[in-house]
């Protein structure tokens, strides 16, 4: 245990907590938690990242924190709040990854979130309660099972489920991919990174079809700037990843585009 009261000391410089959720801007769940978290002190600092995850969609929960947790001072808390009621097979529990705290459902989605997630995590024990929306009770009791460092009494070590992930795959002449997240401006993210893109690539010329063959690209962009108006680009995104767009207009509603989309890169010999 003396590794989390290093790790404990960290958070009491910081303090800050995040909730990414599906919770949505007509729901009272989020001032719930707020209600609750501010009893805990003025010490504690309750920042959303989204409160507008697609319903259920823990890959998306996933994909935006993965991409912004490291904006927050190390030692802070993030609280995955997207399809996040406890239940007998599926427990809340508390993760020390990369200097974070998370407390989230252990049903795999830890997979989406870290590359190499560790082999255990800390299960909060069971809070006895008739309340139909345990996921805020358990995340007071979390955030202060951390700030208490009271792993021991609060905690049991519990083996941390996994997920297989649904990777490119490629050959020496193509790479597919499919969308794995749709920004506000109705861009398409594709699992593809650029250091897959490039050992394919190899400097040849390519075409990126996007589920089909008749929306294509066959340049990449260094940025937005340099996109025209109506253009369809196509560019790797500060995440890394390829990025698919039509300048202005939402191209997944244009086209109809959704996490089931394939993205194909055929290049040319």
């Amino acid at each position: 245990m003396y590794y989390f009261y290093l790790c404990n000391i960290i958070f009491h410089l910081m303090n800050v907590v995040t909730i990414t959720c599906d919770w949505g801007n007509e729901d009272y769940y989020l001032g719930c938690l707020k209600g609750r978290f501010s009893a805990l002190g003025a010490d504690f600092s309750l920042i959303e990242i989204s409160r507008s995850i697609p319903s259920h969609d823990v890959q998306n929960e996933a994909f935006v924190l993965k991409n912004c947790y490291k904006s927050f001072p190390p030692g802070s808390i993030h609280l995955l709040g997207v399809f996040s009621e406890p239940n007998r097979s599926e427990k809340m529990v508390i993760l020390f990854y990369d200097g974070y705290y998370f407390i989230g459902l252990n049903d795999g989605r830890f997979s989406y979130l870290f590359e190499n997630p560790p082999a255990m995590a800390f299960e909060i024990m069971e809070i006895e309660s008739d309340s139909t929306f345990l996921s805020i009770e358990y995340f007071i009791k979390g955030v202060k099972i951390i700030a208490e460092n009271n792993f021991e009494a609060q905690t049991r070590a519990a083996e941390l489920k996994r997920e297989s992930l649904r990777r490119a795959v490629y050959n020496e002449d193509t790479i597919i991919g499919r969308v794995i997240h749709v920004d506000s401006f109705g861009n398409a993210v594709a699992n593809i990174d650029r250091l897959l893109f490039e050992r394919i690539c190899k400097g040849r010329s390519f075409t990126i079809f996007v589920q089909g063959p008749y929306l294509k690209c066959t340049t990449l962009k260094n940025g937005y700037g340099e996109c025209e108006a109506g253009e369809v680009f196509a560019l790797f995104n500060s995440a890394d990843l390829l990025e698919i767009g039509r300048f202005g207009l939402n191209l997944a509603t244009l086209e109809n585009i959704d996490n089931t989309t394939e993205i194909r890169i055929k290049f040319n010999r």
